[in-house]
């Protein structure tokens, strides 16, 4: 069997959200609440089950990071350092500051996000010995 990844499965792994696992045993992308977690032996873990059913957390890529990415690939060695500095809790925000002034970030945010979360997930794909191939 072979992941496709799509602009739908990259989606699901951005935003850096928690609620989507992979499946080896179809190969498939499911949101966590689609699980049944009833059958689960009561000396067991949730997260040990679902890796006993074949089932894993599914990659997860958080909006800071690949913002922080983005900065340290086209931003200025000045904005770098800047932004460097940032404490996660601040960061958005002034990201998006920074965003409306600094005209090196005003282009290709997009698709550096794309570009972005694909190398992540093949990477990830690769260490849980998963096979792919990309559709984008």
């Amino acid at each position: 069997m072979t992941l496709e990844i799509t602009d739908e499965v990259l989606r699901k792994c951005g935003g850096g959200s928690s609620e989507y696992w992979f499946s080896y045993n179809d190969y498939s992308i499911k949101n966590i609440s689609d699980f049944n977690a009833e059958d689960k032996p009561e000396n067991m873990g949730q997260i040990e089950y679902y890796v006993s059913l074949g089932i894993i957390p599914f990659i997860h890529i958080g909006n800071e990071e690949m913002l922080r990415a983005f900065v340290r690939e086209k931003g200025s060695e000045k904005l770098i350092n800047s932004l460097r500095a940032v404490k996660s809790e601040d960061f958005m925000d002034k990201f998006w500051k920074c965003y409306n002034v600094y005209p090196e970030l005003s282009e290709g945010i997009d698709d550096f996000a794309q570009s972005y979360i694909a190398k992540k997930l093949c990477a990830w794909c690769d260490e849980n010995n998963i096979s792919y191939e990309l559709k984008i």
